[in-house]
C-alpha cells in the first residue's frame, strides 16, 4: 500500500494529529473520557449532564478528525479488497467517503430530532444524538491510530482487519446504547421501529448493496 505512505496522506495525518494534540492540550483527560464513555453508559450521561465541551472547538476538532480518518480508512479497505489502483478513483473514494459520512450522520440526527418532535420525546433524542457523537469521535481516534499503523508498519493487514473489527464493535455498542436509552426513558415501540428502519436498517442495506455492486464490478 505504497500510495498511503505518500506526502498527501502524510499531510492528512499531520492535520489529524494536530487536531488531537490541540484537544489533549486544552482539555486534559477529555479524549480518555470520550473513549471510556463509548463503553460506559454512566460516563456518557455524566458528560451530557455536565454540558462540558458539548458545542465548542474541542468537539469540532474531534469530529473533523473522524471524517478525515474514516475517509482514509475506507480508501484503505477499497484498495485492499477491491484492488483499486487508479489514482483518480482513489481520490474520489476518499472524498466521497467523507462527504457520505457527513450526510449520513447529520441525516441520522435530523431524523431522530423529527421523530422526537412527533412523539414528544426530546430527552431520548438528545441522549441518542449525543451518544452517537461520542461513538463517531471515539471511532475517529481509533481509526487514526489504525491508519498510521497501516501506512508505516509491516502489520498493515492485521491493522486493517483490526480497524474493521473496532468499527463493527463500536457500531454494536452504539446500537445497544440506543436500545438502553429508549427502554430506560420510555417504551415507545413504534418510535423504536421507525428509527431502526429509517436510520439503521435501510442505510445498512444500501451500503451492502453498494459493496455488492463494487465487488461485481471488480470481478
Amino acid at each position: 500500500m505504497d500510495f498511503f505512505s505518500n506526502e498527501g496522506v502524510f499531510v492528512l495525518y499531520l492535520v489529524c494529529l494536530s487536531l488531537i494534540a490541540y484537544v489533549k492540550n486544552t482539555n486534559s483527560g477529555y479524549i480518555k473520557n470520550i473513549l471510556f464513555a463509548s463503553v460506559n453508559f454512566n460516563t456518557a450521561n455524566l458528560i451530557l449532564k455536565s454540558g462540558i465541551n458539548r458545542k465548542n472547538i474541542t468537539n469540532i476538532f474531534l469530529s473533523l478528525n473522524f471524517y478525515f480518518s474514516f475517509s482514509i480508512f475506507v480508501t484503505f479497505v477499497s484498495v485492499y479488497f477491491f484492488k483499486i489502483s487508479d489514482l483518480e478513483n482513489i481520490y474520489f473514494i476518499t472524498v466521497a467517503a467523507g462527504i457520505s459520512a457527513f450526510i449520513i450522520i447529520y441525516l441520522n440526527a435530523g431524523i431522530n430530532v423529527l421523530f422526537a418532535y412527533i412523539f414528544n420525546i426530546p430527552d431520548i433524542s438528545e441522549k441518542t444524538n449525543y451518544n452517537n457523537k461520542i461513538y463517531y469521535r471515539s471511532a475517529g481516534i481509533i481509526l487514526l491510530v489504525i491508519n498510521i499503523l497501516i501506512s508505516f508498519t509491516s502489520i498493515e493487514k492485521l491493522a486493517l482487519y483490526s480497524g474493521i473489527f473496532f468499527l463493527g464493535l463500536l457500531y454494536l455498542f452504539r446500537f445497544f446504547r440506543f436500545l438502553k436509552i429508549n427502554f430506560s426513558e420510555h417504551r415507545y415501540y413504534f418510535y423504536l421501529f421507525l428509527y431502526l428502519c429509517t436510520v439503521e436498517i435501510i442505510p445498512a442495506l444500501y451500503i451492502l448493496k453498494i459493496l455488492a455492486l463494487s465487488i461485481n464490478a471488480t470481478n
